[in-house]
């Protein structure tokens, strides 16, 4: 099972958003948590072919923001990512804890590798993961190239991707025959996914 990490498991608390902006305020940079997480996911959309360092990254938003983010600065707002406070962990562990004894669990997630495994670790989350892998390690998500990097020769049927937004996660995994499950949290009228409406359903269905 490829689980989408952001937004599908770990949820951001608000005061886990609030921490972000007053570590960004601390920096007396000129934008809000959810401007960088905007950018973050242009970033995305544009770069779902390629590797990125984190020296690309930093310049991709030194080019949108009215202001030069250091290196420093950035490992500092990282660092600030990994210990955002974060809702729903006792369930997610749950969750975790039931699919790993039938399944092999992989993490593909839009962000670096070792901050998300930072983040797991945590929360005492990373055990449950065979693999994760992030931007520096695959194509960002969703990528045609970083799924079949995960599976290489094995059969992409035998795969099951869990994700809560069906373009960013679902559209490429479901064109090339993978099996899918939409985490509808929001609700949303759609027929063409599975879908489970809180992550508890996956003990039911999977």
């Amino acid at each position: 099972i490829i689980f989408d990490l952001d937004d599908t498991l770990l949820f951001l608390s608000s005061e886990g958003s609030n921490n972000y902006d007053n570590l960004i305020g601390k920096h007396q940079l000129p934008f809000t948590f959810m401007e960088l997480f905007s950018i973050i996911g242009e970033f995305e959309k544009n770069s779902c072919n390629h590797i990125i360092s984190k020296d690309k990254f930093i310049n991709y938003i030194n080019e949108r923001l009215p202001i030069n983010i250091t290196e420093k600065v950035f490992e500092e707002l990282l660092n600030g990512y990994v210990n955002i406070s974060l809702l729903d962990i006792d369930k997610v562990y749950s969750v975790l804890d039931y699919l790993s004894k039938k399944y092999e669990l992989i993490a593909y997630t839009n962000w670096f590798t070792d901050n998300q495994i930072k983040r797991l670790k945590k929360y005492n989350l990373d055990h449950f993961f065979t693999k994760v892998y992030g931007w520096d390690l695959l194509p960002t998500k969703p990528s045609k190239k970083g799924l079949e990097s995960i599976i290489g020769d094995g059969d992409i049927k035998d795969y099951t991707f869990i994700g809560d937004s069906i373009k960013c996660d679902l559209e490429i995994p479901n064109q090339l025959g993978m099996n899918t499950i939409f985490l509808n949290r929001k609700k949303i009228e759609q027929t063409e996914y599975k879908e489970i409406f809180n992550l508890d359903e996956l003990k039911r269905i999977l």
